[in-house]
């Protein structure tokens, strides 16, 4: 992960499908970042068969590449707490200082920008052709992920209703 890689397709998917089988999935759950490529697609199909389910819809968060760089570069957490902090939209009253317990603050390994745009690499390549796979299907939900959080989570209802 610190390398900007993936972790492996195996372990991901055995670690869903344990996770499926839980009883709070019956009512119906939220896949976050999974499937990432289309071996986990197909994974993904074959274990929702075998739990007797099926995915309605799949949100696509359309964002432009340095919106998403500057995002996930302004992070910073705190050594002592763990507090997360963003550089833009969530600043220490005091600069790489916590607010919390008074830490010093850090930039995480894989929000350094070369991490990013080499996780943006391996995006284009491995989850792109999702986007294809689910439209071709009649699931794909493309929404604008700019603006407050607010104004996502709204145009994310909508497009699910």
């Amino acid at each position: 992960m610190q390398a900007g890689q993936l972790v492996p397709d195996q372990l991901v998917i055995e670690m869903i499908e344990d996770r499926l089988r839980q009883g709070d999935c019956r009512q119906g759950y939220i896949l976050d970042g999974f499937p990432r490529n289309l071996p986990q697609t197909e994974a993904l199909d074959r274990t929702l068969g075998r739990c007797h389910s099926h995915i309605d819809h799949v949100v696509s968060l359309e964002v432009g590449v340095d919106e998403i760089v500057g995002r996930l570069s302004g992070r910073r957490q705190c050594r002592k707490c763990g507090e997360n902090y963003h550089l833009t939209y969530l600043s220490p009253r005091v600069a790489n200082i916590c607010d919390r317990c008074g830490g010093e603050l850090f930039q995480r390994d894989d929000d350094r920008e070369e991490v990013i745009r080499k996780r943006l690499e391996v995006y284009q390549q491995s989850t792109m052709p999702l986007v294809r796979y689910y439209d071709s299907q009649g699931l794909l939900r493309k929404i604008q992920g700019t603006g407050s959080m607010e104004t996502i989570f709204q145009k994310i209802l909508n497009s699910l209703s």
